[in-house]
């Protein structure tokens, strides 16, 4: 039977997980409130007019379709109900079998 994995957070650890996992026959369902994965160790470059910001900001969506057996959902993740096995989002709940949380940080 096909199992269900909630990958919440698309930062670095989220997409290693969706890349590792794609394919694999399972059903990957990806949550992030963003649509696009920013890669911070190049920030500094913008910051400093070496790069553009379109060079660090990669579309979630975009590199999902590379994955089979993905899907992203553009949603912010609210709760976690452990015991119904449910990430409850703004757009709805969603059942997982396995979760994987990879929520990162907020900088100061």
């Amino acid at each position: 039977m096909k199992k269900r994995v909630v990958i919440v957070g698309m930062g670095f650890g989220g997409i290693r997980a969706a890349r590792v996992l794609a394919g694999r026959g399972d059903d990957v369902v990806l949550v992030d409130r963003n649509n696009y994965h920013l890669f911070q160790p190049l920030l500094y470059q913008v910051a400093t007019a070496g790069l553009e910001q379109e060079s660090i900001a990669h579309s979630v969506r975009a590199m999902a379709r590379k994955w089979p057996g993905t899907r992203f959902y553009l949603s912010e993740v609210t709760g976690v109900d452990f015991d119904a096995r449910e990430v409850r989002t703004d757009n709805g709940r969603i059942p997982y079998d396995y979760l994987v949380i990879g929520a990162g940080s907020i900088t100061n």
